[in-house]
């Protein structure tokens, strides 16, 4: 105990402490044991219900589910990754083992203070990076809608470029052991298109720093670094290779790996690696709208809730027309203030204005390579957020740069700002503060900087006068109104001229917010500079006035009103209706086609109950996918298709809008003989071929398949085949014939695992009517056996706790070396 330096642990346990306070009291209601209403977690629970059914009489999650889509990899939606020793467990160590939503918040500045001291930051301008990076709006948007693991890979990327910066200032075993630790929990988090952004990050902070040593000829350094940071990554890669191998595999059957029919429009078969630019590019951030990491209101924030109260221009002139005021509210209440091109938002992206002005501070008063690097990284990161607003450049990037065309949601670039803007505000901070000894030189870039951040806000002034206030969605809006009064244009204008008038005041509003916070955090600093104000009394106010701001801005979207009783969201959600106890009687095997959901394709409740045909899940498998476009995504859907996937029941809104539960006596069952084969040379023709065919009597194959076909089938009236028992990852099947056959299973085609066995001889299994599987089965009694055993799980287990081991003795060789030092030091 004696050589234990209190003084300098206190200021970290502080810190702690604030991190949790902060939290707790930001998400109070959840220690009153209420839960947020998160859409995300909800669609997840609907997901994952069936896994956790047959974990609780298997002791495991399946690799295959059957409860939606007609059937996935159950391991892209609930895992077991048999490790005991694996690194993520250190995640709970990290979190301080505090439950959500608290944890999210206290990780994400837990790590932030440990970079900035990495960076040598006085810890109360720790505390205020650590606050900013946090509570910038995008983390409790997220949080409020359920993304959890892209909050929790957020949280870890403080920590790796700490770690980083570690091995870069030649502490080589500790540097070495977070590294591959952070790695490993990074990845763990499962989210790769922000782990994505984290490598664009490190390459960008990694050239400007190789740059340097080369220039020092620093060889050996680079060398070390080089090989320790590689290790890192390989540690944190085999840590994770379960869900990492299995996802990769997955993703080449999916829209992520390309699809052969493209265009449903010109019906023209394209193959294509990646995802559909359109598509992939569905949420651009607007060019203006990137203002709003200053002026978070000047497209109206969220498009699912509404900002307008009794107040409003909308109330107001519902009430001049004759509408009571309690009614008005209400009536302003129903409509979204967002007016940007987003297809819809939970909220804008705001890094606060105090944030903001510090970061320009920085990028005018540093010198080095961190405010090159961090200033590149962050314009390429807002630029590539615009997405199609700025196509030309970012369509390069989406065919050039690598695996880039894999991700979706441009605006997500964003936490590559939200992460670095306060980065380099706290370094210019400790510069100005502890470090400055020309005071003139301060001052100087001090008001060149308020200079800068005046112009911008010249800018946003112009904006404020030069909008229209329309918006892509208005259309719906306009027609609603026209709606609500019967025709009568004239009012419905006016309603509509009164919320257009709304839209521009909070714009207004929040440029005076905005411009009052970035004017105070100048005032601070000039008096600092000044030296009318000390140092401690100048990093506190700052430090206030940046928490109140960003955490002020984030209570928009998650406050007490977020959360609910636990009860009603299991009343809400999970309570089945009499439609569904209806079909829960039928015991048998079969799937259930619900059309009371506004999208049975994008429905993750329905599959908390039955095995659906509908589902959710953001990648789904490319020949189902276009199975949906060409086949039921249309006004009519092809009975046939719904028949061939075993659909026995369809939940049909009745009479009082409630789901009434129909059968269908069309649905094909589990299996049967097809009598006739039909090729086709390609997918696009065997796709329209679809569109007029009975799967009952024919299967459609394609033409490469044929000479893998040992026979083709003989009619026999008395063949017959069975299912004996569904269990996720092994079906079997019995079968009798006279004759060869052909039978076709309603189970989804999937080659990346999935073998099949015929007297427990392998057989080959075709894929057949597009999206099903097919067995030639020859004459006679057989067994049928179907089993998921993908290489991809099995293989990466064992280099996963491989890896884990490795990483293990990294941490354990920085224990000794540490050690080793204090020895020396105290001898």
């Amino acid at each position: 105990m004696k050589n234990i330096s209190w003084k300098n642990i206190l200021p970290h346990v502080m810190a702690t402490i604030i991190f949790i306070v902060v939290a707790v009291i930001y998400c109070k209601p959840a220690l009153e044991g209420k839960v947020m209403q998160q859409s995300d977690m909800i669609h997840w629970q609907g997901m994952a219900q069936s896994s956790f059914q047959y974990k609780e009489t298997h002791g495991h999650f399946p690799l295959w589910i059957n409860s939606m889509f007609g059937g996935m990899p159950g391991y892209q939606v609930a895992m077991d990754a048999d490790n005991p020793i694996s690194l993520g467990y250190l995640h709970h160590l990290f979190t301080l083992f505090l439950p959500a939503p608290f944890s999210y918040f206290f990780l994400l500045c837990i790590s932030f203070y440990f970079l900035s001291q990495v960076l040598k930051v006085d810890y109360r301008l720790g505390i205020l990076g650590a606050i900013g990076y946090a509570y910038a709006s995008f983390t409790p948007i997220i949080v409020s809608v359920g993304h959890v693991t892209q909050v929790l890979t957020m949280g870890y990327l403080p920590f790796l470029l700490g770690a980083i910066f570690l091995v870069f200032q030649k502490k080589y075993w500790i540097g070495a052991a977070l590294s591959s630790i952070f790695a490993a929990l990074l990845i763990a988090q499962n989210h790769t298109q922000v782990i994505y952004y984290f490598l664009i990050v490190a390459v960008f902070a990694g050239i400007a720093y190789y740059i340097q040593w080369i220039k020092n000829k620093e060889y050996k350094h680079i060398l070390i670094t080089s090989a320790i940071l590689i290790s890192a990554a390989v540690i944190g890669v085999l840590t994770n290779l379960v869900s990492l191998a299995t996802t990769y595999d997955y993703s080449k059957a999916t829209l992520r790996g390309g699809s052969q029919i493209i265009d449903t429009a010109t019906n023209k078969t394209k193959e294509s690696s990646g995802l559909d630019i359109n598509y992939a590019f569905g949420w651009s951030y607007g060019q203006a709208e990137s203002f709003s990491l200053l002026v978070p209101n000047i497209y109206g924030g969220s498009s699912e809730r509404s900002e307008l109260g009794a107040d409003s221009h909308l109330a107001k002139e519902a009430v001049s027309k004759g509408i009571s005021e309690d009614q008005a509210e209400q009536f302003a209440q129903q409509f979204p203030t967002y007016w940007g091109n987003q297809p819809f938002t939970s909220g804008p992206v705001y890094l606060g204005a105090v944030i903001c002005f510090l970061f320009i501070f920085g990028l005018i008063y540093l010198k080095g390579p961190d405010k090159w690097w961090i200033a590149t990284v962050c314009l390429l990161a807002i630029v590539m957020a615009w997405g199609k607003n700025f196509e030309g450049f970012n369509t390069f990037l989406f065919n050039y740069l690598p695996f880039y065309n894999k991700f979706r949601v441009p605006t997500m670039t964003l936490v590559i700002p939200q992460f670095l803007f306060p980065v380099l505000a706290v370094i210019a901070l400790q510069k100005v503060i502890f470090n400055e000894n020309n005071k003139a030189f301060a001052e100087q870039k001090l008001k060149i900087a308020g200079y800068v951040m005046l112009g911008l806000f010249v800018i946003v002034g112009m904006l404020y006068m030069s909008f229209t206030y329309t918006g892509e969605g208005d259309a719906r809006i306009t027609g609603a109104l026209n709606q609500m009064t019967q025709g009568n244009t004239d009012v419905a204008n006016s309603f509509y001229n009164a919320l257009k008038q709304d839209r521009q005041s909070l714009f207004g509003a929040d440029i005076l917010r905005s411009l009052l916070f970035a004017g105070i955090a100048f005032g601070i600093l000039w008096l600092f500079i000044k030296s009318k104000l000390k140092p401690a009394y100048a990093i506190v106010a700052l430090l206030l006035i940046s928490s109140i701001d960003v955490i002020a801005e984030g209570r928009r979207y998650l406050n007490n009103d977020t959360f609910i009783d636990a009860g009603t969201v299991d009343e809400n959600y999970f309570k089945p209706s009499q439609a569904s106890e209806q079909i829960l009687k039928d015991t048998g095997y079969y799937r259930v086609y619900n059309l009371t959901q506004q999208d049975p394709f994008s429905d993750a409740l329905t599959s908390y109950f039955h095995n659906s045909i509908g589902g959710y899940h953001p990648a789904k498998l490319s020949i189902y996918e276009d199975l949906l476009n060409y086949q039921l995504r249309k006004a009519q859907p092809n009975l046939h298709v719904l028949d061939m996937l075993n659909t026995k029941y369809v939940i049909v809104p009745g009479q009082q809008n409630q789901p009434v539960a129909q059968q269908n006596p069309g649905a094909l069952g589990p299996c049967w003989f097809a009598g006739v084969i039909d090729f086709e040379k390609d997918a696009l023709s065997i796709m329209k071929r679809i569109n007029d065919f009975n799967p009952k009597d024919t299967a459609i194959l394609d033409d490469t398949l044929k000479k893998a076909l040992p026979f083709m089938p003989v009619p026999d009236s008395t063949a017959e085949i069975k299912l004996i028992k569904n269990d996720n990852d092994v079906i079997t099947y019995e079968s009798t014939s006279v004759t060869n056959q052909f039978a076709v299973f309603s189970e989804i085609y999937y080659d990346r695992g999935w073998k099949a066995y015929i007297d427990n001889k392998e057989s080959p299994i075709f894929q057949t009517d597009y999206v099903l599987r097919g067995l030639a089965i020859p004459a006679g009694n057989h067994a049928i056996r179907f089993e998921f055993k993908p290489a991809s799980y099995y293989n990466s287990l064992k280099l996963s706790i491989a890896g884990s081991a490795l990483g293990w003795i990294i941490i354990l060789g920085a224990i000794v070396q540490f050690f080793r030092k204090k020895k020396i030091t105290t001898a």
